[in-house]
């Protein structure tokens, strides 16, 4: 019976089973439905095989999948001076931040194309995108030190509290890995809280940016070196003003 189905369907039953369920998850979660319903409605009870299947099918976990997909957020691409901004929004917050081509340059193959701009009208998410849009601006002018914008970043409890951290570093200072992780409350956390750090999905507005190594140097950043050094350097002449 497999045999016959593979020689139909060039693949095994079960093999064809995951993409069934795969398509009935993303469909939920293009409905705006939260992760957990979209597994458990397509028929998992392994929250991990589904987040393994889902990112093997679909090139990128089912959280950023709802977050570029789901018809009740808006989004929007925004040209900055350290490159294209990809910019999503739910009704309540920002839910992200990041650069334009990060997805296709973290999978390090092609994904499902990323849908177009869309700015929800007369909508909350939608007129939080356009805000976002223009107090980042305002900061790359040199105008704004601080966003008055509510936050949402989704990540584990402890990238939670690295994140939190992060916003606490004052405009135009730094810290290193070693002093947030003092910040934190577990000295002897400074590689989980790298890791947290270059996890951070909503860049500049939590300012990971101003995390450096304990010598001085500039280290990771999704946006690249010389972009991290870009943003520092703003911030530097702007705490001059």
């Amino acid at each position: 019976m497999s045999l016959v189905f593979k020689r139909y369907y060039d693949m095994k039953p079960a093999e064809y089973l995951i993409q069934v369920k795969i398509a009935a998850a993303k469909q939920a979660l293009q409905a705006g439905a939260s992760v957990f319903d979209a597994a458990a409605n397509s028929g998992y009870t392994n929250y991990s095989s589904f987040y393994a299947h889902f990112r093997k099918l679909s090139g990128m976990p089912p959280a950023k999948y709802r977050q570029l997909f789901a018809q009740n957020i808006s989004r929007a691409v925004m040209d900055t001076p350290i490159g294209p901004l990809r910019i999503l929004a739910s009704q309540d917050a920002i839910l992200c931040v990041e650069p334009a081509n990060y997805l296709e340059k973290k999978a390090g193959q092609a994904i499902e194309q990323v849908p177009a701009d869309r700015i929800i009208p007369n909508d909350p998410s939608g007129d939080l995108v356009k805000a976002c849009m223009r107090e980042l601006k305002e900061y790359f002018a040199g105008q704004r030190k601080k966003f008055d914008l509510p936050l949402s970043p989704e990540g584990t409890s402890f990238q939670q509290k690295v994140w939190q951290q992060l916003q606490q570093i004052p405009y135009g200072e730094t810290r290193s890995y070693q002093q947030l992780a003092e910040m934190t409350g577990d000295k002897n956390a400074s590689r989980a809280i790298g890791l947290a750090n270059n996890c951070n999905p909503i860049l500049i507005l939590i300012p990971c940016h101003r995390v450096i190594g304990a010598d001085g140097s500039l280290t990771g950043y999704a946006a690249g070196l010389a972009a991290k050094k870009l943003l520092l350097d703003l911030e530097k002449g702007g705490t001059k003003k």
